[in-house]
């Protein structure tokens, strides 16, 4: 007999089965995994866990990669920087080791906080990864010195505006990749200070800004550093002769310069660059690549963005001692310029045993430009592949004059393909 009050046996197995779906599987996990997931969600949303329960009240503590960011919006006038909530978020934090802080502080953030006392908190957890952006409205400010003697940190990325100004008591063991984009620099000294004093450092990227004029000698003398990026944005009206890039770094493999400035150049003995992408080719004294051309016997891959009217004449001479070349990438602008070109009497080995693909973007189809192209196709034996890449004509019939021109060069390699894009401009 079933009573009024009592449940059919299918209703109360999908009442259990309700019930199941709506248990909490996820707060019985253990704090190590819990930490683990919280690693997938944004900082905000990990602090917010706190007040899911008291078992969830200090898990969000013991993650140890954090992000803060300033949000800055055109249609709100009434922002709030990230600040208030970092800097007690971090107060809060107790992981033992912080694998990475990744702070950005925007023109909204209060030109009044103390932000080298809290990285100073950071490095105190055994600090590895710090990336800070800093664009307030405020002067640069200085870094603690206590950042420059962290042990643990293994990555360091400043931007903007960031005086590098480096104690003399400077130590990075651990250091292995540093960005530096657009700070400010206290002088000459600081910049050696600072990479010489770490021992391990494998990959240094450079952007330096107009207001960039405290370094007159850019030296970079890093026995480790296999990759560095150098890009500088002082016009070439502003160049002085007494400014210069100074470049030591016997393992480098790769290398990558876009100079427009006009300073000079100087590089060591740097035998080991295997990949490297050039746009310098205007610094007055024009002893950039002449300087040391051994310096390119091991390329592989180069790309250059030729800047005056003797680069083919330069990049002859980086390919005279060369021997491994496979491909070559020229990326000169659309604006036509004068070009010097006189064919070398002799091939570089790299041209005829190993030269594979060949690419011209914002290839102008003038004179000189097709005596080299000639030259390169009737002299790389192993060549593949010679892409073109050109302004769109208005004129269909000069687009196709171009690409049967370029056709009927004699090649001597029977399998090269040509091909050709047309783009607007």
């Amino acid at each position: 007999m079933i009573y009024a009050t009592e449940k059919p046996q299918e209703v109360i197995i999908s009442q259990c089965v309700r019930e199941r779906n709506c248990e909490d599987r996820i707060s019985a996990l253990p704090d190590d995994l819990l930490v683990k997931i919280l690693l997938f969600v944004p900082t905000k949303d990990i602090v917010t866990t706190m007040i899911l329960s008291k078992r969830w009240r200090t898990i969000w503590t013991e993650v140890p990669r954090l992000e803060y960011e300033d949000i800055v919006s055109n249609t709100n006038s009434e922002q709030k920087s990230v600040w208030w909530f970092l800097e007690k978020s971090l107060q809060l934090h107790k992981a033992p080791i912080l694998e990475s802080l990744c702070i950005q502080l925007k023109e909204i953030c209060p030109t009044n906080v103390d932000v080298a006392k809290l990285v100073g908190q950071a490095v105190d957890r055994s600090l590895r990864r710090l990336l800070f952006h800093l664009s307030w409205l405020a002067k640069p400010t200085s870094m603690p010195n206590i950042l420059y003697t962290c042990e643990t940190l293994t990555e360091l990325e400043l931007f903007n505006k960031i005086i590098l100004d480096i104690p003399p008591s400077v130590c990075l063991p651990s250091l292995a990749k540093l960005y530096l984009f657009c700070v400010l620099y206290k002088d000459d000294v600081s910049l050696v200070r600072l990479l010489s004093n770490c021992p391990v450092l494998r990959i240094l990227l450079v952007i330096r800004s107009e207001e960039d004029g405290n370094v007159k000698k850019y030296t970079v003398k890093v026995p480790s550093l296999e990759e560095f990026t150098y890009l500088y944005k002082r016009p070439l009206s502003l160049a002085e002769n007494t400014r210069s890039l100074v470049l030591d770094c016997p393992v480098l493999t790769k290398l990558s310069i876009n100079d427009h400035s006009g300073d000079s150049c100087s590089i060591g003995n740097m035998p080991s660059i295997v990949r490297a992408e050039l746009s310098t080719f205007c610094y007055p004294d024009k002893k950039f690549v002449m300087c040391r051309p051994d310096n390119f016997s091991q390329l592989v891959d180069l790309t250059i963005t030729p800047c005056d009217s003797g680069w083919l004449e330069q990049l002859m001479l980086m390919l005279k001692s060369n021997n491994e070349l496979k491909s070559l990438t020229i990326k000169s602008s659309y604006i036509i310029t004068p070009v010097l070109w006189n064919k070398p009497g002799h091939v570089p080995k790299c041209l005829a045993s190993h030269l594979e693909f060949f690419k011209w973007r914002s290839y102008n189809d003038i004179k000189e430009e097709r005596e080299f192209v000639a030259y390169i196709l009737a002299n790389s034996k192993c060549l593949k592949k010679a892409e073109f890449v050109m302004p769109n004509s208005k004129n269909i019939y000069d687009e196709n004059n171009i690409c049967e021109e370029l056709k009927s060069m004699f090649k001597i390699s029977p399998s090269c393909q040509i091909t050709f894009t047309f783009i607007h401009i």
